[in-house]
């Protein structure tokens, strides 16, 4: 056995955790991928009425508004008003280059890591109480927030890190 073999293994083994199981849904929108449980529900339709920075990501584990009249400026309020106590939303951003914010600078926006984690609450602005993700892939700047219903599971959240290491730009 040479010495790529066993590095050449564990790649194979981090690569094949990465991927979905079978009958696992694909999300894509506007560039963006990801994979999500059938029993979960997406939507492209935006949850607010913000255009910038633009919404690339909506999935969670119970269904979500049709439309954005629910907002509260950049609050997907309705979708966070129905969010289940064992439930979780995935919901984000892209800040284009063009964006209004002015150019994204990368070192605001670390290399998206191999594996997402999730490390601790914060209170975001348009979000509330939830993990917020920032990072960059394939030159393009994302913000993903995960919320998490008050009486979420071990089980959800690791649920919740494999949707998410499924993102592809």
């Amino acid at each position: 056995m040479t010495r790529a073999a066993p590095l050449l293994l564990a790649a194979a083994v981090a690569a094949a955790a990465w991927t979905a199981p079978p009958g696992w849904r694909t999300f894509h929108d506007r560039g963006v991928t990801l994979r999500y449980p059938p029993a979960w529900h997406a939507t492209t339709t935006p949850l607010t009425h913000v255009t910038d920075p633009v919404q690339v990501v909506a999935i969670a584990s119970y269904p979500l508004p049709k439309n954005n009249h629910g907002d509260d400026g950049c609050e997907p309020k309705e979708a966070l008003d129905h969010l289940p106590p064992t439930g979780a939303l995935l919901f984000g951003w892209e800040y284009p280059a063009g964006s209004g914010f002015g150019p994204p600078k990368a070192s605001d926006f670390p290399p998206r890591p191999a594996r997402f984690r999730l490390t601790h609450v914060a209170r975001f602005e348009c979000l509330g109480p939830s993990y917020g993700l920032v990072f960059r892939d394939h030159g393009r700047f994302f913000q993903i927030h995960v919320v998490l219903g008050r009486r979420a599971s071990p089980a959800l959240r690791r649920l919740v890190l494999r949707i998410l290491d499924t993102f592809h730009a």
